[in-house]
């Protein structure tokens, strides 16, 4: 999904070689180890996770930690090719998109969007004009986000196995909390919940 936002013709051209990399690999890495609970479940319940990263972006900073250790593996660095400064930058920016998957960052992230689109300048072809870091890496945070949202957007049958496959972890979550005696969270509770409310947003 993120290949195909990249290459619609607003932003046709508009990210270097780097950015697009950057942009690629924060996709693939930004559920990395994901263990099929909320954040807000993992601070509840005071995982080693959420104390570990003091209950912010727990999963998002967990995802990153994991896939940049995996690239110190033999023969797992992909960017060793790249300079020092290259590394560097691609590491900032995929830390910035991968921490903006979280959903406590939803709304503002849209604001911010909307902001910019409405106080930016659009060139005579349509593309957008991104003159500054905070702007593109802004359009990039937003465009990794709606990728990561983008299930509603598949074929049918993708679309539907993947809200059951979603659904039935969100369940499971609510089974332990149950269990712990937690408060459930929304969407969780596999006696009440319903699938076409959870996908209304």
């Amino acid at each position: 999904s993120t290949h195909v936002l990249l290459n619609t013709p607003a932003l046709e051209s508009v990210f270097t070689p780097l950015e697009v990399t950057a942009a690629l690999f924060a996709a693939c890495i930004h559920d990395v180890d994901h263990p099929g609970l909320t954040n807000q479940f993992l601070i509840n319940s005071s995982s080693e996770l959420a104390l570990m990263y003091n209950d912010e972006s727990v999963l998002e900073n967990h995802h990153l930690a994991v896939a940049f250790k995996l690239l110190s593996n033999d023969g797992c660095d992909i960017f060793c090719n790249m300079s020092k400064k290259q590394r560097q930058t691609l590491r900032k920016m995929v830390i910035d998109m991968v921490l903006s998957t979280d959903m406590s960052k939803h709304m503002s992230l849209l604001a911010d969007l909307k902001t910019m689109v409405e106080t930016k300048k659009v060139a005579g072809s349509g593309v957008l004009l991104l003159d500054n870091y905070t702007d593109r890496i802004q359009v990039l945070e937003n465009l990794v986000h709606c990728a990561d949202l983008s299930n509603p957007t598949k074929p049918l049958s993708l679309y539907s196995r993947w809200v059951e496959l979603l659904m039935e972890e969100f369940f499971q979550q609510g089974d332990k909390e149950r269990e712990g005696k937690m408060d459930i969270s929304p969407m969780c509770d596999r006696h009440s919940a319903t699938i076409e409310k959870s996908q209304v947003g």
